[in-house]
């Protein structure tokens, strides 16, 4: 009733007390002047920004929300797949798994697809958050989920590939050639699948029977160099990565060879693509984000924008939707920029918890998760026109 300790175990080991704090005394001058944490003044520069709605999970959420028609679906660290109105956040039904999950989510033909580190994927019915199916995995799963003509893409920790039918969970195809786990949303394009893993490499996969095609180290020798936490992109026969050693890189699409690479930007683990194809974004490790141009079979920087979120080394992945291109960090912060200049629209703070990759429904609506148990849906109001006398 007085105190809080805290101990650290490792296992097969005692516990070792840590640290104790005491409920009842004060570690602070009650008349002295408070520092506000976290700072959310930038959310007065752009009073246009507003929260719609936002709920508190209790959980912390570590993929992003997965949006179908009306409803948000959110995987969290509980193990629940919880959907929620998307008009106000009105909580409409949660399925239990029995551990945590990681991996976002996708949603499709009224099917929602993810996977569990109780080693199973499932399937459930997107109106009511019945089970559909189950997938046995012989290890945590802990991938996001693509969705394409009706056939879920994911992998698992066992570096296994799986293609599954959405309405009837039968596999149609596994891959097992993937030496480290799997974590990443895969890319699916015309008659492939592209995904990291972490053992170094991006493997490519024919669509329909999941035989290997290529595979890319770049020559990466570190693990923690693979390009494993990136949403690979994919244009003008090209596929775009980022990895940990900060380097940007554009690969043959039919052929895996490197088209070029460059360590010019100090990017990390993040990468988005424009609508039209033309151009692709990252988040630089401090500052900045940066836009090439897919077409070039160089790097060619087409501008860099000073955002100013500072250090910044999430994995979130950079969206464009109707000319905006949105992002988010490490730090509770989302941004948008017009997408063909970069220039700054508006910032928003929500907390000081990790913001993963948003999903914009419009220029004007953001669906977000953070890591401290929220989701919640950004509103942009309008600016208001201006009538032109003729």
């Amino acid at each position: 009733k007085d105190s809080i300790k805290i101990y650290t175990q490792r296992i097969g080991e005692p516990a070792k007390k840590w640290a104790a704090f005491s409920l009842a005394e004060s570690y602070y001058d009650r008349n002295g002047k408070a520092e506000k944490y976290p700072d959310f003044s930038v959310n007065k520069e752009y009073p246009q920004v507003k929260e719609q709605w936002m709920v508190q999970t209790g959980a912390g959420i570590y993929c992003s929300p997965a949006v179908e028609n009306d409803r948000v679906f959110v995987g969290d660290d509980m193990g629940r797949l919880t959907a929620y109105a998307l008009k106000n956040g009105r909580k409409l039904w949660s399925f239990a798994s029995g551990k945590r999950i990681i991996g976002t989510p996708a949603a499709s033909e009224g099917v929602v697809v993810f996977g569990s580190a109780d080693r199973r994927i499932y399937g459930l019915s997107a109106e009511d958050g019945s089970l559909l199916w189950r997938v046995e995995a012989e290890a945590p799963v802990l991938g996001a989920v693509s969705i394409d003509k009706g056939i879920a893409y994911i992998g698992d920790g066992n570096g296994m590939f799986r293609a599954i039918d959405i309405h009837t969970g039968k596999l149609v195809w596994t891959y097992a050639g993937a030496k480290g786990y799997i974590e990443t949303k895969p890319l699916v394009t015309e008659d492939k699948v592209i995904f990291g893993a972490w053992d170094n490499t991006l493997y490519a996969l024919n669509k329909q029977d999941g035989k290997e095609l290529w595979k890319w180290t770049g020559g990466l020798t570190r693990l923690h160099f693979s390009p494993a936490a990136v949403w690979p992109v994919a244009a003008h026969g090209k596929v775009f990565i980022t990895d940990p050693q900060r380097a940007m890189t554009a690969i043959d699409l039919q052929t895996g060879n490197t088209v070029w690479r460059t360590f010019r930007s100090m990017v990390r683990e993040t990468i988005g693509i424009s609508e039209d194809g033309e151009r692709i974004y990252s988040k630089t490790m401090n500052d900045s984000i940066v836009c090439y141009a897919t077409r070039s079979d160089v790097p060619q920087q087409l501008w860099a924008s000073d955002v100013g979120f500072g250090y910044e080394h999430a994995p979130s992945m950079q969206v464009e939707k109707e000319g905006v291109m949105f992002g988010s960090t490490k730090e509770g912060l989302i941004f948008a920029l017009e997408a063909r200049t970069g220039r700054v629209l508006w910032k928003h703070k929500i907390g000081n918890s990790l913001i993963s990759t948003v999903v914009p429904r419009g220029r004007h609506e953001v669906v977000f998760t953070t890591t401290g148990g929220e989701t919640g849906l950004l509103k942009v109001k309008s600016p208001a026109r201006t009538k032109i006398m003729e």
